[in-house]
């Protein structure tokens, strides 16, 4: 029988309660109906019975069709010059290539003979290395003997193209003796290829390398190096003629105006020097002025980085510092300890700067842009407010601007820095319309101090402009007041993003409050 001509049918998902008749008369219903059930239970089991045979089949019937397809497979047929090509893509471009089996280049040696054979046989392939921090001192032998082996078999592929070698090392200080070291050894052994070589470790450790001339690393041309000591002697590898670019982060006595650097030759600087204390007070380290005169001596920088590591021994410049003329420069960032780093901006003569950034901020510097995009990046805490109007009025073209506060207090007490309040975003409003090219802003923490009604006030005065905004963000310390998403409904619709943070609620209701804490409740 049916159950779609049930007598039930009616009572079905209630909560209606059949009688003992009506019991019995249900069973005797679902007598037939789970029959049926059973009997297509069965058929289902024979069919994946068979579905698990023809399964079977089908694997045994692949596996050959499969192994002659590959004979014909395209990737055979590439020839050698363009499988290289492929392999070279394969290499990572942030950084030298890892001792890693599942990273190129190693991992193209893993899968055919053919692979390995064009692979190890490239010696470009193998022309970057970066060499794990070896720990000496904990490593196990066996793992350190390997290590030693796979960088000589590296080295051996390389061949004699120019090498590009990053190590870093946080060994403590283990003594003069460079046998310990041997890594540095086989490098050494190689030091008339390297082109690009970046070192981080002690300074006696690295020191072999720090003393290395003209006459050992002839095509050295990018030098990245940081060392964590006193180093008394200066480093003969910065002074190299053929270098063009140089990154040095020293903790020690270092001076970097006393460096016989190539100045005029490098495009490329970034420098982090810190003083070491003595006696008479601070030895080595950068002070504003210093950077200026860095600056200075390099007219044909593309992109520099500076941290200020010393105050100046007197606020503001000479009376008529010779200009900072720049004509390469796209990427500028001066950062550090030194207040008002604004005051050189009125020398700079940087007709391609692309991307400055002023203050405390640890964010690296966007890559230069190929679109006009001119990026600003400003620690309020450098800059008064007449100071930060006059650099906005030297960068009109300032396109993407992000401010921040780093929260550095001044030196002199009686300097007022400025402020994210609705005074100062008035400034790129009417009258002022400082920055008319500006389409992204994003004020950072640690807060904004104007309100809602400022920000929506802010944001309709900009979309009015000739070149509207696309983006604005603001992070918020206060809890919201105004729901202005709403009122910018239709500039939305037109593609403006706006992204608004604020705290969450002071208080909310918790209830297990109390709960867990000892002598609670769920104690007793």
């Amino acid at each position: 029988m049916s159950l779609s001509n049930s007598p039930f049918a009616n009572r079905l998902n209630t909560n209606y309660v059949p009688s003992d008749s009506e019991i019995l008369e249900i069973r005797s219903l679902l007598v037939d109906p789970t029959e049926e059930i059973a009997r297509i239970d069965a058929q289902i089991a024979e069919m994946e019975l068979a579905l698990v045979q023809l399964k079977e089949k089908r694997g045994l019937l692949q596996k050959p069709i499969d192994a002659h397809k590959a004979l014909i497979s395209p990737m055979r047929l590439i020839p050698q010059d363009i499988l290289l090509e492929i392999f070279c893509s394969c290499l990572p471009r942030e950084h030298n290539a890892l001792i890693d089996p599942n990273e190129a280049p190693l991992l193209l040696g893993r899968i055919s003979r053919h692979w390995r054979d064009v692979a190890y046989s490239s010696p470009m392939l193998w022309s970057s290395m970066h060499i794990p921090s070896p720990d000496l001192r904990r490593m196990p032998p066996n793992i350190l003997l390997e290590l030693e082996r796979i960088v000589e078999a590296w080295l051996e592929r390389s061949a004699t193209c120019p090498l590009s070698i990053s190590l870093v090392d946080h060994t403590d200080y283990l003594d003069s003796d460079i046998k310990k070291h041997p890594l540095m050894l086989q490098l050494l052994a190689v030091s008339q290829r390297l082109r690009h070589l970046t070192l981080s470790g002690d300074a006696v450790t690295i020191g072999p390398f720090l003393q290395l001339g003209p006459e050992e690393l002839p095509q050295l041309k990018s030098s990245r190096i940081r060392y964590l000591s006193s180093y008394s002697d200066f480093p003969s590898i910065l002074q190299i003629p053929t270098l063009e670019d140089v990154a040095l982060c020293t903790v020690g006595s270092t001076d970097p105006l006393s460096l016989s650097l190539p100045w005029s030759r490098l495009t490329r600087l970034r420098l982090e020097c810190y003083s070491h204390w003595t006696e008479q007070g601070p030895d080595g380290g950068l002070n504003l002025d210093g950077a200026l005169d860095i600056l200075r001596k390099c007219p044909n920088l593309e992109h520099c980085e500076i941290r200020v590591t010393r105050y100046s021994e007197h606020s503001g410049l000479t009376r008529s510092p010779p200009s900072i003329i720049m004509p390469q420069l796209h990427t500028l960032s001066i950062t550090g300890w030194e207040f008002q780093l604004q005051k050189w901006i009125s020398e700079l003569v940087a007709p391609n700067l692309r991307s400055l950034r002023i203050g405390e901020d640890f964010v690296p510097p966007p890559p230069p842009s190929s679109c006009g995009r001119f990026t600003v990046d400003i620690d309020l805490n450098r800059f008064t407010s007449a100071g930060l109007h006059d650099l906005l009025q030297s960068f009109p073209m300032t396109s993407h601007f992000r401010v921040f506060s780093s929260r550095v207090a001044p030196p002199d007490p009686t300097l007022t820095t400025t402020t994210l309040d609705e005074e100062f975003i008035a400034l790129f409003c009417t009258p002022h319309n400082l920055c008319a090219m500006l389409t992204d802003i994003h004020f950072e923490s640690p807060s904004a101090g104007f309100s809602d009604k400022a920000a929506l006030a802010f944001i309709k005065a900009r979309m009015a402009m000739p070149i509207p905004l696309r983006r604005f963000r603001a992070q918020f310390l206060r809890p919201m007041e105004l729901d202005i998403i709403s009122e910018l409904q239709s500039y939305i619709s037109d593609g403006l993003q706006v992204f608004l943070d604020y705290p969450p609620p002071l208080h909310r209701f918790n209830a297990e409050g109390g709960l867990h804490v000892p002598g609670s409740l769920a104690m007793f």
